[in-house]
């Protein structure tokens, strides 16, 4: 048995689109910032992606993006309408956005150099810039209330790390 193909309208008509568009605005910050990933998806799941492709290098990128949703938190309704079919639902939408990357490691049993380790830092520091670019300006959150709430290293593991960031979006 195959299972169809959804589309991000079937899986969800508003948020479905909505995270559609702004992993393509995280993917297209990055590129942007001199930073491109060789992997931008949407991933699911109760915690962050494992960094199964930070080590991967294609076409000038390297590293891996995701974007996920965290939870769905209820909203209160104001005006409910005794003539609509359903009940309404608002929700509000914590989303995740992170990038993972290699990191130096050193050679030969011996710790990366302290120029190694800072040009790393910064790189970070440029990726965590790129993503608080997704969330202000793209297309497809213009006019939701968003609400910045977090951006946070991510530790080292396996040789590699990287920067999410964490926002809601009323819908």
């Amino acid at each position: 048995m195959t299972t169809p193909v959804l589309t991000p309208q079937d899986a969800d008509p508003v948020l479905g689109p909505k995270l559609q568009s702004f992993l393509a605005c995280v993917c297209a910050e990055l590129s942007a910032a001199g930073r491109p990933v060789c992997d931008c998806c949407l991933v699911w799941g109760a915690v962050a992606p494992p960094a199964d492709f930070c080590a991967c290098d294609c076409d000038g990128g390297h590293g891996q993006a995701f974007v996920r949703i965290i939870r769905l938190d209820p909203q209160a309704i104001s005006n409910r309408s005794a003539a609509m079919k359903c009940q309404p639902l608002r929700v509000r939408a914590w989303v995740e956005a992170g990038v993972y990357r290699c990191v130096p490691m050193g050679e030969d049993g011996e710790p990366p150099t302290c120029e190694e380790r800072t040009e790393s830092a910064w790189g970070f520091l440029r990726d965590a810039r790129a993503l608080r670019a997704a969330v202000a300006c793209c297309n497809a959150l213009k006019g939701d209330r968003i609400e910045f709430m977090s951006q946070d290293p991510v530790n080292v593991s396996g040789g590699c790390s990287g920067v999410t960031i964490q926002f809601t979006v009323d819908l």
